[in-house]
C-alpha cells in the first residue's frame, strides 16, 4: 500500500531550490571579472600600458589643448622676434649719421687723387748783368718778364739806361738781360753790325750774354753772314722777342 506524499513537504523541496538558482549567476559574474582581469594583464604585457579606459580619454582630451596653447604661444613670441628685427638700432643710425660728414667731406680728397697729375713748369734761369744791385743768376718763373729779372736782380741802380732795354720782353731761359749804364750804348760807334762784331760787341746788346755771343760768332762763320737782323735767329737760343729787343741797336 502506497504512502501518499504530503503537499506540504513538496512545496518546501520547491523552496529549497530558488537559492540555488542563484548560484549560476554569480559564478557567471566572477568569471567575467576573471576575464575582464586576465584581458587587461595580457593587454598590458603586450602593449606596455593599461587597457583605455575613461580616465585616459580625459588625459588625451585635455592633453591637446594644452599642446595647442604651447604651439599659439611660441608663434606669437616667433612673429615679436621677426618684428624687433625688422626696427633699425638706434645705435646703427647714429654711427651712420655721424659718419655721413665724414664721407662728404673726404670725397673731395678722393676725387682729387684720380685726378691727372699735371706737371708744374719748371723754372727758367737768365743772367742779369750791367746796372743792377745784384748781377748774376736769378731763377724766375715761366713767363716772367725782363723787369722782373731786374727786380730779382737787386732792381735798378743809379745811372743805368734803360733806352736799349725792353722791360716788357718775356724772358727766355739761359739768356743774358744787360742793362748798360748811362753813355755805355752811346760810346759805340753807331748800331752793332751782326756780320763783323767779335764776341764783346756783342754782348752789348739786350739779351746776349758770353754763351749767346759765341753762338752767334760760331754761326756766322760755319754758315756765312747773317742776311738782316731777323736772320740771326737761326742760332739757337736766339728768338723773336730778343730781336727784337735789338731795334736801333743791331745792323747788318
Amino acid at each position: 500500500m502506497s504512502t501518499p506524499v504530503e503537499p506540504s513537504n513538496a512545496g518546501a523541496d520547491r523552496a529549497a531550490e530558488q537559492p540555488g538558482r542563484e548560484l549560476p549567476d554569480r559564478v557567471i559574474d566572477h568569471w567575467r571579472e576573471s576575464a575582464a582581469r586576465a584581458a587587461g594583464h595580457a593587454y598590458e604585457a603586450a602593449y606596455g600600458r593599461e587597457i583605455h579606459d575613461a580616465s585616459t580619454s580625459m588625459r588625451w582630451r585635455i592633453e591637446p589643448r594644452v599642446a595647442v596653447t604651447v604651439v599659439a604661444a611660441l608663434v606669437v613670441l616667433a612673429a615679436l622676434a621677426w618684428w624687433l628685427s625688422q626696427v633699425p638700432s638706434p645705435v646703427t643710425a647714429t654711427v651712420s649719421e655721424s659718419s655721413a660728414p665724414l664721407a662728404t667731406a673726404a670725397s673731395p680728397e678722393v676725387e682729387a687723387s684720380h685726378a691727372p697729375l699735371v706737371p708744374a713748369p719748371a723754372p727758367i734761369v737768365v743772367h742779369v748783368s750791367g746796372a743792377v744791385a745784384s748781377p748774376g743768376l736769378v731763377e724766375l718763373g715761366t713767363g716772367a718778364r725782363v723787369a722782373d729779372a731786374v727786380d730779382a736782380a737787386g732792381g735798378l741802380l743809379d745811372g743805368a739806361d734803360l733806352g736799349g732795354v725792353n722791360l716788357a720782353r718775356v724772358a727766355a731761359d739761359g739768356e743774358q738781360i744787360h742793362v748798360p749804364e748811362e753813355g755805355e750804348l752811346s760810346a759805340a760807334a753807331g748800331p752793332i753790325n751782326l756780320n763783323a762784331a767779335d764776341p764783346q760787341q756783342l754782348q752789348q746788346l739786350p739779351g746776349v750774354g758770353e754763351v749767346m755771343a759765341e753762338r752767334i760768332v760760331a754761326d756766322r762763320d760755319a754758315h756765312g753772314p747773317f742776311a738782316s737782323v731777323d736772320d740771326v735767329q737761326r742760332v739757337s737760343g736766339v728768338g723773336p722777342a730778343m730781336v727784337a729787343g735789338w731795334d736801333g741797336l743791331a745792323q747788318v
